[in-house]
């Protein structure tokens, strides 16, 4: 089987629809803390997107735009976009040793295949 045939383009397969707002990180109001909804949002790049909100709190009636956007990823795309070049988490110097630290040959790593396989 051709796995490659089966991966759609990125293009293909949007993470959130324009018109789907109610699907965003849920947040409170910063006045009355409760619970804000949705109104709109608006793309401002492919990882910049303003988000509306308004409290449900009808005597507050606070409403606000925050923005939604890429920090860095944590783990690399298996299947990356050559068009884009997004920053990865930078490695604490103890991560960085961890890496190179040498591996003992007489503990298994949980990736590897059981002897005989």
């Amino acid at each position: 089987m051709n796995m490659q045939a089966s991966i759609p383009p990125a293009q293909d397969v949007p993470l959130v629809a324009d018109d789907d707002v109610s699907r965003f990180a849920p947040m409170r109001c910063p006045h009355c803390d409760s619970r804000a909804r949705n109104r709109t949002s608006k793309t401002v790049t492919g990882q910049h997107r303003e988000v509306f909100y308004q409290c449900t709190f009808i005597p507050c009636g606070h409403t606000w735009r925050a923005s939604l956007v890429y920090d860095y990823g944590i783990v690399p795309s298996g299947i990356p976009n050559p068009k884009v070049d997004l920053p990865l988490k930078q490695m604490t110097r103890q991560e960085a040793l961890e890496v190179l630290r040498p591996r003992d040959p007489s503990q298994p790593d949980m990736f590897d295949a059981p002897p005989g396989h």
